[in-house]
């Protein structure tokens, strides 16, 4: 018998701290980056800044989005709280955590596929007479 992955006991016990931050003296908390939608996490992470509000409000829940919406929202304030939550996250820009580990290089030396080799080029010039 196969056992069969179950993918909501994963998510419940590998489930990591929100970002807890405050705006406008309210408590506000985003879920961490390993917990968030992996597609519009990819697209907030490019910079993308409609996928980046769109994972702020989707994170913070209605009940919360509600709240922080009706604050001003500068675009250096919203840039600043987005890479203080990548870095909560243990992320980098342009380091997705829905991106897979990087793997070891498959490169492998070129295999030469000729002995020949190219020949000298000759001097224009003449060779001095002996």
């Amino acid at each position: 018998m196969t056992d069969v992955f179950d993918l909501d006991a994963y998510v419940a016990e590998h489930r990591k701290d929100p970002y807890e931050f405050t705006y406008g003296g309210q408590g506000f908390q985003l879920p961490h980056a390993q917990d968030t939608d992996w597609r519009v996490m990819e697209a907030a992470d490019q910079g993308d800044v409609e996928a980046i509000r769109t994972l702020f409000r989707l994170g913070l829940g209605a009940d919360q989005w509600g709240r922080f919406e009706k604050l001003p929202q500068p675009v250096g304030a919203m840039g600043e709280l987005f890479r203080r939550w990548q870095a909560h996250s243990g992320t980098k820009p342009g380091e997705s955590p829905a991106s897979p580990s990087s793997s070891g290089s498959t490169a492998r030396p070129s295999k030469r596929r000729s002995a020949a080799t190219t020949p000298a080029r000759r001097s224009a010039k003449p060779s001095p007479a002996s």
